[in-house]
């Protein structure tokens, strides 16, 4: 009986090991072929940033914090299973990093599975009460739904933790903003700014309340974020309309004839170059070409296409002038101005 019980032994002994060797030997073979994968994808995509981490992760197959790395360049790359993938390595090789669960709720949210995002969020809440970004991340998901109370109690609880979290009052300045609160919104903007002085997209909500009121106090919040990013389009173009709105109609042209050079697609600042020609300078031909081109750029564009057709009126070609007229309507039947003028000619 006792050399039974040896033998046994023996047996479950050896089937341990092998059975050791066996997992040992088709964890590295998953790794492997993950790392093979990423190699590939990083010569598919073109982004050596992959090839440079796979390359650490072969050196240290066992950092969770490599792959938390990689899945982010997934992430960023749209490659979402293979970012769930590394974001799960992670966490199952290091599950005390709060920032490891962060990404899962990112990937989670990348692929518009926003109920499981914001559970896990919760949960990472749950378990690291004091992380602020799980909290930020998670005002932001209730404001997306337009649950503003909750957005503004989660906000709430990270200001609480650091008062000095510019992103935390650029959100709550979102929410008041989207909620018509104007005032406070531009309270925790001008905060944000304070907390940051670089914040670009606090600087340019601020300027886009101040322009819907023609208030030139928005042309300082404009200049700033060009001064941060000279290339930031939307400034450009806003900067550019409120001078037009203001009737600074040479600075706006200058402005407009600078934005479509640094970004050609601009439909609009073409639109716009058109209508001060048309209207402000008396010069319809040139207004003609800004307006074909903002349609060349957009073929759905039924504004210029009605400004175009009033352009041809203005040279007396009424055949074209019919032509962009019923095309407006085409696009957008219930155009009640190219209707009238369609009567007209």
């Amino acid at each position: 009986m006792i050399f039974n019980m040896k033998k046994v032994l023996l047996f479950l002994s050896l089937t341990f090991a092998l059975c050791f060797i066996s997992c040992s030997d088709s964890k590295e073979q998953e790794i492997q072929s993950s790392n093979e994968h990423a190699d590939s994808l990083s010569i598919k995509l073109n982004a050596p940033e992959l090839k440079a981490v796979n390359a650490e992760i072969l050196k240290d197959p066992s950092n969770a914090a490599l792959y938390n790395k990689r899945a982010q360049i997934y992430l960023s790359l749209r490659q979402l299973e293979e970012a769930m993938y590394d974001a799960k390595r992670a966490v199952g090789i290091d599950s005390t990093k709060a920032e490891f669960y962060l990404t899962m709720a990112d990937v989670l949210f990348s692929q518009n599975n926003t109920r499981k995002s914001k559970e896990m969020l919760e949960q990472t809440v749950k378990r690291f009460p004091e992380n602020t970004e799980a909290l930020l991340k998670l005002s932001e998901l209730y404001f997306l739904v337009q649950d503003y109370q909750q957005a503004i109690d989660f906000v709430n609880k990270a200001l609480k933790i650091d008062e000095t979290i510019a992103k935390g009052y650029y959100i709550k300045g979102s929410i008041y903003r989207e909620s018509g609160d104007t005032g406070r919104a531009i309270s925790n903007l001008e905060t944000a700014t304070e907390q940051n002085n670089s914040y670009i997209d606090a600087f340019y909500d601020l300027g886009v309340i101040y322009s819907a009121r023609r208030n030139p106090i928005a042309m300082d919040y404009y200049n700033t974020v060009l001064r941060i990013d000279p290339t930031h389009e939307e400034a450009g173009y806003a900067k550019a309309k409120l001078l037009q709105d203001l009737g600074k109609y040479d600075e706006a042209l200058s402005m407009y004839e600078q934005l479509v050079k640094q970004h050609a697609d601009c439909e609009h600042c073409y639109y716009n170059l058109g209508a001060i020609n048309l209207e402000v300078k008396k010069d319809p031909k040139k207004a003609l070409g800004y307006f074909t081109k903002a349609i060349e750029i957009e073929p759905n564009y039924a504004d210029a296409y009605f400004a175009r057709g009033y352009t041809y009126v203005k040279l007396n070609d009424k055949e074209s002038a019919k032509a962009d007229y019923n095309m407006c309507i085409k696009i957008q039947p219930n155009y009640t101005e190219a209707i009238i003028q369609l009567r007209n000619l």
